[in-house]
């Protein structure tokens, strides 16, 4: 949890929340990782990338992040969950995300 507050700049508060993200995130990372091989640094930097993702989005309804800052106009954001984590597992040598053909 305190990497995660970290990484979305949360110094306290909001622990139920963070709590169901990093949550979520695990079940995302582990179906995407399978049944390879990852170092446990890996997979918790990965879970954590995702968790912030997830718990960020709730700024980005619809793919738009909203800002409350008057010096940035809004900007789109992936949709998808893992989306920083496919470099992380594929940088690990899992082929994950577009590597990856059916």
């Amino acid at each position: 949890m305190t990497r995660l507050r970290d990484e979305v700049n949360v110094p306290a508060g909001d622990d139920q929340r963070l709590a169901e993200k990093i949550a979520t995130a695990t079940v995302y990372v582990d179906n995407a990782i399978g049944g390879a091989s990852v170092a446990d640094e890996v997979r918790a930097d990965c879970i954590v990338g995702c968790a912030a993702d997830l718990y960020n989005s709730r700024d980005a309804r619809l793919g738009v992040m909203n800002v409350a800052d008057g010096t940035l106009e809004p900007y789109r954001v992936s949709s998808d969950p893992l989306r920083s984590v496919w470099p992380k597992l594929n940088a690990a040598g899992v082929p994950t995300g577009g590597l990856v053909v059916a």
